[in-house]
């Protein structure tokens, strides 16, 4: 699942991999120089439409730029919340909060020593993490920084609705080469950093730690950040699980407000 601004810079990949360092003097070092929080920007996949069983699709989506000052990290698909200083917290695990919600894109590190700036979605389909195992239907509030498919009084995240539920899955022919962390396969489209994949070689309880810009493949790991090697080489079978996620279309999501 990748995404490219609309507009005057189309074509342009955004990096998700790692958050900015960003200055008080305005924008970052890394490639977003300039940028002011609360910038709201569109973007467009750039892998196309998949209509294969449970491949998520991004389609167009809205992106806040926003910070992390706080000595928290932030994995992509995270449920936070802003401050009056778009700076990002986790959505807390309270009811009656009425107050919108977004999902991180970035992949952030802790700001609290230089503050960190990156991308987070209000507007599209995304995958997002759950307190468990995510279902079609409604979504609420769960665990801190995690939506639920369980009903919860005064939690339910309005304009949120899960399409693909965390057992939906795929394949993809895929290569993988022995003592290589990196996985090539004839598609990225529908694949996403955090997402559980398996197959021959891969070794157990792998996810994807990041994904090639070019769109050759991916990098596998035991977690986002943590690559581990293959064990074997050859073509293979590789299946994409949503293993703690759920695929959620997305339109300006709302925490539920006062309900008595």
């Amino acid at each position: 699942m990748r995404l490219a601004p609309t507009g005057a810079v189309t074509g342009s990949l955004l990096n998700f991999d790692v958050s900015d360092d960003y200055t008080t003097t305005g924008g970052g070092t890394s490639g977003y120089t300039g940028i002011a929080p609360g910038t709201i920007m569109q973007a467009a996949p750039t892998d196309g439409v998949i209509t294969t069983a449970n491949v998520p699709n991004w389609g167009v989506c809205e992106l806040v730029y926003v910070l992390n000052t706080s000595s928290t990290t932030f994995l992509p698909g995270k449920p936070v919340t802003l401050d009056k200083n778009f700076a990002i917290a986790e959505l807390a695990s309270t009811a009656n909060q009425a107050r919108p919600v977004y999902v991180t894109l970035t992949n952030f590190s802790a700001g609290n020593t230089t503050t960190q700036g990156g991308w987070v979605l209000r507007r599209g389909i995304a995958p997002v993490t759950f307190s468990v195992a995510a279902t079609a239907g409604a979504v609420y509030i769960g665990t801190a920084g995690n939506f639920t498919p369980t009903p919860a009084a005064g939690k339910q995240i309005l304009n949120a609705v899960t399409l693909i539920a965390a057992s939906g899955s795929f394949t993809r022919g895929a290569v993988t080469s022995t003592g290589s962390s990196f996985v090539r396969t004839n598609s990225v489209a529908g694949v996403f950093v955090g997402q559980a994949i398996s197959g021959t070689g891969i070794p157990g309880s792998s996810v994807v730690s990041s994904i090639d810009p070019g769109g050759q493949g991916v990098t596998i790991g035991s977690a986002v950040g943590t690559p581990v090697t293959a064990t074997a080489s050859g073509a293979i079978t590789a299946t994409f699980t949503h293993t703690g996620y759920g695929i959620v279309h997305l339109d300006c999501p709302f925490a539920q407000g006062q309900i008595t």
